[in-house]
């Protein structure tokens, strides 16, 4: 524990920190304080500056007025000198002593420095003197002049409602609708009244912006064109309309220096995106001395009219209590979805504000109207009674939210989810692709958030549609993928490391991906696609290192095994594993998990391997062996012990993490929330069950740490029930299980138990025993595919983006080939030997051959004489050994070697095929003579009958591509 959190630890059971406990209700005995009552916006509001990890230990949650994914979340933006670091990230920070205002959006815990984005049109309430109708000086310019002091012991923060007493005796209120805040001002009785309208002052670089105000209807409205967050090309508009209980005693404009009295108008714009305009234009509003003012602002992404109808519709006359108490309601709603009985008010608190965390996203982008600004920017409309979802993880890939969120989602809000899958149909319908634009993050996990969802029941949604752009775009020649470098991805099954820009880890997300659309290939009945992806599904294996036994990165002419595991770059400086080390992301293998602890030297090995992991739980991503579980990449690896036959050491795992690595103080958060997908899985380590095998909705168990939870979806039946009394008292093991009255030693549901719901009964105890540790306890490793052809190295002239022999893009022609005798199905005798091997008949763009990591070729079982292989090497030539398996269990090495395809043929090999030239990914053809080689055939033990050969695991030297085995 570092020091500056021990400190807010005692300060905190000393009283000292009081808006914690304003909104907390920490005087609650244990087990009685309400879920409602139970959560605190303060946690997750401070950088703890102690740790340095790689991201950011801060959570970068706000206070604020919010309902169940509304599309507005009102809400202070906080400001403070010194280190900037700190105080200037453009989020709250607990630190900070200045309000730069109430803006009316957010992201919630996203991670991007100074770029966190929304805030859309903030108001600074402003009781200092104008002189002659106008401000001091123009907040252009001078916008901190305008901040406003504060003490978090004048802050009341609570589900949908904020408020803070300022220094300058003005106490702002906030609540607000799904798509409509509503402020109250209560201004000193002496002094001006006046709210200050920055609207172009969000967190992010702004580059247009307007406002109009309508004094004889109190309206004020405008909009603003900006960046989106992170900074990284997602560009945006946003509307409000707003109307005020209050009559204008005065109004006037700015625009850059000049203030205009009196003016009604104001823009300023342009389509120049490298500019900055933050500030430079807004206006202000007077009322009369003393005044308590109430401002409804509507919201929209598509129009002024729309944002006000929003506003109009969902507010109308109701007052700001009313609104208040409405989103009240919404909240004791969602939070009721997962009703824990049991536990301190501490750990109540931090379940219950991690269930809130978790449904301020996805944010609903369409209007009351239906309408909503699509992935295509053009206005499109929603279903009437269906949402339409944009940032789904924000703009990015879902990285993040592909590993806990969503799926916290589907269990408690189904429609919600099923929305979800629509939005991101709509994507592909719109775009044509599955990038919902500029994307920070690696990885194509909107498929896996789509399979995952419709597996949990969520299957309201075009689903052949979903797949029907699956399988559309995530294929050769690539020109359609969101995947960076997916041609070389989809050609050879790997991305070397020279690529860089988290090579490695890239090859593992997009496996997953790939295992995600074989699921639901085999759940939409397309066999064809399922066995295509599920070959892609274990592309994992080519950046296996057999010799190591570790996930490491791969070179055009072998593995790297220079590189340090403990850390994310090469030595060249190359990034290799996103923002985790080669330890963290040597489990992300979550759908074959037990063929990467075979290949890991089996389990007892792997055991010991994943202790030194935990032995620290959040080191970070700095040259560490240890683990990081504030960030998401090794969200899974507690639940890994469940298929070492270890359950307990999950659960050990996992109440270490609940306890050691979050807490109640405004620093309770280990790392950036990224919108609710780390708050999320805190939800899943206390239900006792996590959805570990991303593409299913598989659960993994490890042990409720409540005595009862039940969850109870809204707008759904699936009701599930988990009782395991004794928990609160210390009986943290699982000792038995009955699912539905039936007992259970397996330790995971299939998806079924989620789609129906139903009744978990834990026997608990305080010692951990057998339950759940035999070998066909373990979760399921989906190995379909293991075996599969590999490799796409041949190609139609003039279509080399169709297939990659090598990872300089080049291909071996058909058209030369079929001219050599080698054509699609024909047969290839081998001279002299009685050895006849067959060309694959793989169609363009299909896998050929096999780049070898151990893959089993079953033939006929069947006496035979020798065995003899057909491949060429690229940057060889390269050398492994084979194995031929017979029945009665024995087996027998044989080596094989191939010559570079560029080269001549090494002894014991025949160049069994000859052409001239080869193809490029730019379809251009190059010169050279290439050459695929035949192995001598090796004598076999006639006695025995050959049950398989399995294909080298690991080869000295460059890429070794085998096309076809014979055993004559």
């Amino acid at each position: 524990m570092n020091s500056a959190r021990a400190w807010r630890r005692a300060a905190l059971v000393a009283g000292c920190l009081v808006p914690m406990l304003t909104s907390t209700a920490a005087v609650a005995a244990p087990s009685q304080i309400s879920a409602f009552d139970a959560v605190n916006q303060f946690i997750g509001t401070e950088l703890d500056t102690t740790q340095n990890k790689s991201n950011d230990a801060y959570g970068n949650t706000f206070p604020g007025a919010a309902v169940p994914f509304g599309m507005v979340q009102p809400s202070p933006t906080t400001w403070g000198d010194g280190n900037t670091n700190v105080s200037q990230k453009g989020g709250y920070e607990y630190t900070a002593g200045l309000i730069r205002g109430f803006g009316m959006t957010r992201y919630s815990g996203t991670g991007c420095t100074g770029r966190f984005g929304g805030y859309e049109f903030p108001t600074i309430p402003y009781a200092g003197k104008l002189t002659g109708g106008v401000l001091p000086s123009s907040p252009a310019t001078n916008v901190k002049d305008y901040y406003l002091p504060f003490s978090h012991a004048n802050e009341v923060s609570q589900p949908g409602y904020y408020s803070v007493a300022l220094d300058n005796d003005v106490k702002a209120e906030l609540t607000a609708s799904a798509r409509t805040s509503v402020s109250r001002f209560d201004f000193p009785k002496s002094g001006d009244s006046t709210l200050i309208l920055d609207v172009s002052g969000p967190n992010n670089r702004t580059f247009g912006s307007e406002v109009t105000i309508d004094p004889a209807t109190r309206t004020v409205s405008g909009w603003m064109y900006g960046v989106d967050v992170c900074d990284n090309g997602n560009y945006y508009k946003a509307y409000f309309s707003t109307q005020y209980d209050h009559d204008f005693a005065s109004y006037g404009t700015w625009t850059d220096e000049a203030l205009t009295p009196g003016s009604d108008h104001a823009i300023k714009s342009t389509t120049d995106v490298g500019v900055d305009y933050r500030h430079d234009t807004g206006a202000w509003l007077t009322f009369k001395q003393g005044a308590k003012v109430v401002a409804k602002t509507g919201f929209s992404y598509t129009s002024v009219q729309n944002a006000a109808l929003n506003r109009v519709t969902e507010v109308g006359e109701d007052g700001f209590n009313d609104v208040k108490n409405d989103a009240k309601k919404l909240w004791k709603q969602a939070l009721g979805t997962v009703d824990a009985d049991g536990g301190t008010t501490e750990q109540r608190t931090k379940f219950y504000t991690a269930l809130y965390h978790a449904f301020l996203n996805p944010t609903v982008r369409d209007d009351v109207n239906g309408q909503y600004l699509g992935f295509d920017d053009k206005v499109h409309s929603v279903e009437k009674g269906r949402h339409f979802y944009k940032n789904i993880n924000f703009p990015g890939s879902g990285w993040d939210a592909y590993r806990s969120q969503v799926q916290l989602v589907a269990l408690t809000f189904p429609q919600v989810a099923n929305d979800i899958n629509r939005s991101v149909v709509a994507l592909t319908q719109q775009r044509g692709s599955w990038a919902p634009g500029a994307s920070r993050m690696q990885g194509d996990n909107y498929q896996v958030i789509v399979s995952t969802l419709d597996d949990m029941g969520a299957t309201d949604y075009d689903r052949a549609a979903a797949l029907a752009s699956m399988k559309a775009t995530q294929v050769l020649p690539a020109t359609t993928t969101s995947r960076s470098d997916g041609y070389q991805y989809f050609a050879t099954g790997l991305i070397e490391n020279r690529k860089g820009d988290f090579a490695t880890s890239r090859v593992l997300e997009y496996s997953v991906d790939d295992f995600a659309i074989a699921q639901l290939s085999a759940r939409l009945g397309d066999k064809q696609s399922y066995d295509f992806f599920m070959g892609r599904a274990q592309n994992w294996m080519n950046v296996f290192d057999t010799r190591t036994q570790h996930i490491r990165p791969r070179e055009r002419t072998g593995f790297d095994r220079s590189f340090d595991p403990r850390v994310r770059d090469d030595g060249a400086g190359r990034g290799q594993f996103n923002q985790s080390t080669g330890y963290q992301y040597g489990w992300n293998v979550p759908q074959n998990l037990s063929t990467l602890i075979a290949k890991r030297g089996g389990v007892a090995k792997a055991t010991a391997e994943l202790d030194v992991l935990m032995a620290q739980l959040d080191a970070g991503a700095y040259t560490q062996t240890g683990n990081y579980l504030s960030n998401q990449a090794p969200f899974g690896t507690p639940w890994v012990y469940n298929w070492l036959q270890a359950p307990a050491k999950a659960t050990d795992v996992l109440y270490r993490a609940v306890s050691q690595m979050y807490d109640t103080t405004p620093s309770g958060l280990p790392g950036n929330d990224d919108t609710g997908s780390l708050s999320a899985w805190y939800v899943f380590a206390n239900l006792g069950f996590y959805p570990a095998i991303h593409g299913t909705g598989d659960l993994v168990i490890s042990a409720p740490m409540f005595d009862r939870i039940v969850i109870d979806p809204v707008g759904g039946t699936r009701k599930i029930k988990i009782n395991a009394k004794g928990t609160t008292g210390g009986a943290r093991y699982v000792g038995a299980l009955k699912v539905d009255g039936k007992a259970q030693s397996k330790s995971w549901l299939d998806s079924s138990f989620v789609r129906k719901g139903g009744t978990l009964d834990f026997t608990m105890t305080a010692t951990a025993g057998a339950w759940g540790t035999a070998a066909t306890d373990v979760p399921p490793s989906y190995t379909d595919g293991s075996d599969a052809l590999n490799n796409a190295g041949t190609t139609p002239d003039g279509q080399g983006n169709l297939g990659s022999m090598d990872l300089s893009d080049w291909s071996l022609s058909r058209n030369a080939l079929a001219t050599a005798g080698a054509s699609p199905g024909a047969d290839l005798p081998l001279a002299g030997t009685g050895t006849v091997f067959t060309w694959p008949s793989a169609e363009p763009g299909k896998p050929d051959n096999w780049i070898p990591h151990g893959q089993v070729v079953d033939v006929p079982d069947a006496p035979a004489g020798t065995v003899a292989f057909l491949g060429l090497a690229t940057n060889g030539p390269s050398t492994g050994t084979a194995t031929v398996r017979y029945t009665d269990g024995t087996t027998q090495p044989v080596t094989v070697t191939f010559g570079d395809w560029a080269g001549a043929a090494p002894a014991g090999t025949t160049a069994l095929v000859t052409v001239a030239g080869r193809n490029n990914v730019n379809g251009t053809a190059g010169d050279g003579t290439f050459r695929v080689f035949a192995t001598t055939p090796v004598a076999l033990d006639p006695a025995k009958i050959v049950d398989a050969v399995v294909l080298p695991d690991d080869v000295d030297k460059g890429i070794m591509h085998i096309f076809d085995v014979a055993v004559s």
